[in-house]
């Protein structure tokens, strides 16, 4: 819905940024589908995401597109989404690390974090 405060959509509200680039990589227009899926962060996080389960790495093209086609039971399936919106919250709380704190994460810290909160157990509460 286009709701999360990142650069572009702030812009389109006449708030005055003195870029709209991408706070991590500074490669692209920092839109919520770049933050979540093309920013280079976001594609090596979701890269380790994927081998982590076992899966055949995916590229999206859109959010619409990650949560379409995933042939898993479903068990299974319900988890890799429950993981997949802690992924991307995982994501947005790194940006805001970039921005407010000065601190870039990596992949790899932002996969231990996911895999500490994503047991079945913590999920369940």
């Amino acid at each position: 819905m286009n709701r999360l405060p990142v650069r572009v959509e702030l812009d389109k509200r006449g708030i005055d940024m003195d870029s709209i680039r991408c706070h991590v990589c500074n490669d692209d227009i920092e839109s919520v589908e770049h933050i979540l899926l093309k920013c280079p962060f976001a594609k090596e996080l979701w890269k380790r995401v994927f081998n982590w389960w076992n899966l055949e790495s995916q590229s999206y093209t859109s959010l619409d597109d990650m949560f379409k086609g995933k042939k898993l039971p479903s068990n299974s399936s319900k988890l890799l989404q429950a993981i997949e919106w802690i992924c991307g919250y995982t994501i947005w709380q790194n940006i805001n690390q970039v921005v407010f704190q000065k601190k870039k994460g990596t992949a790899h810290m932002a996969l231990n974090d996911i895999q500490k909160v994503s047991k079945p157990e913590a999920i369940a509460n």
